[in-house]
């Protein structure tokens, strides 16, 4: 089962005007990414490099070669150590015809920044080559957007001599939205919601991106886990922050679970919402007054109602009674 890690969200120290330091919270598309190729590889494959899918032995799980690659980077140079010199992903895939592939799979999430990729790529695989003479087949996920005027490949040209270096990208900006959401391949939907993430940080579109995919998955004849995690993978490159939505968020898919709808209800959100009702219920037992722990929902409820959120579901989820919510409504 794949779920949310803290690791998920890193923390920057940020310089104000005045020379204080302030944290600041930043998703781990790292770490995101890492995830998804650990439990959907093959299908990535077949979207990415659909003739080294058809070549694998896909009932045999490729084999990360994380210790070859940490021998190859055991170099006196310090900075090849850190990003943006560290591949993501060494992998060696297994071959129907009994032979094995070696893959370079590069995630690129830091937009205008890092440096230029088609050097790095070229990087990594002089580094294999050079240490194994192996000839490796390479992939970079573009996952935000790029200088315009950046090579899709390594060339380099110097007194005659000539390099070229070309390999597969998957570039999100370019993906056909029709064509993913139509698609029968998982991981066409967490590449939709990856492309929709990185074009859109309004809240409620979050939202409602959330109720399509539960849709989408909906139709989907796929296994309930493999529904399950993509629905997970989704909330978490979505990322919605506002509370309030959460918690209608997991109203819906509760609903979707009392009509008898094989969707799974995700517990990182449903419990953010538990947490909602529970912060006011501890501060009611601190103050030791039922006035405390009634505080706390109305609370909760004055915040929902804030955001447009229907009145039965406030019910639900804060166990006031209706006439109760309709009054503060006035």
């Amino acid at each position: 089962m794949t779920k949310t890690n803290k690791t998920d969200i890193q923390q920057d120290d940020i310089e104000t005007p005045n020379g204080d330091s302030i944290k600041t919270e930043r998703y781990d598309y790292d770490g995101f990414w890492k995830d998804l190729i650990d439990r959907f590889f093959y299908p990535l494959l077949k979207r990415a490099i659909p003739e080294l899918y058809e070549a694998a032995d896909r009932e045999t799980k490729p084999r990360p070669l994380d210790k070859e690659f940490t021998d190859i980077l055991n170099t006196a140079d310090p900075t090849i150590h850190t990003s943006p010199h560290f591949a993501d992903y060494v992998m060696e895939v297994p071959l129907k015809n009994g032979e094995a592939e070696w893959i370079i799979l590069h995630c690129e999430a830091q937009g205008h920044g890092g440096g230029n990729i088609s050097e790095r790529m070229n990087h990594y695989k002089c580094l294999i080559y050079g240490h194994y003479r192996r000839e490796p087949v390479a992939l970079a996920i573009i996952t935000e957007k790029r200088p315009v005027n950046e090579p899709a490949y390594y060339s380099h040209e110097h007194y005659g001599t000539e390099s070229v270096y070309k390999y597969n990208r998957l570039v999100l900006s370019e993906l056909d939205d029709d064509e993913m959401i139509e698609s029968d391949n998982p991981i066409e939907i967490v590449l939709y919601a990856a492309k929709f993430a990185m074009q859109t940080k309004e809240e409620l579109k979050k939202f409602n991106f959330l109720r399509k995919t539960i849709e989408l998955l909906g139709e989907r004849g796929w296994s309930l886990s493999e529904k399950r995690d993509l629905l997970l993978f989704t909330e978490r490159i979505v990322n919605i922050k506002d509370e309030a939505l959460m918690v209608k968020y997991s109203e819906i898919l509760r609903q979707y679970k009392e009509e008898g709808k094989n969707m799974y209800i995700p517990i990182a959100l449903r419990d953010q919402a538990d947490d909602l009702l529970a912060r006011g219920r501890k501060e009611g037992r601190k103050e030791g007054r039922e006035e405390g722990r009634k505080e706390g929902r109305l609370e909760v409820a004055r915040n929902l109602l804030t955001n447009g959120i229907p009145t039965d579901i406030i019910v639900k989820s804060t166990g006031l009674p209706l006439d109760q919510i309709q009054g503060m409504m006035n």
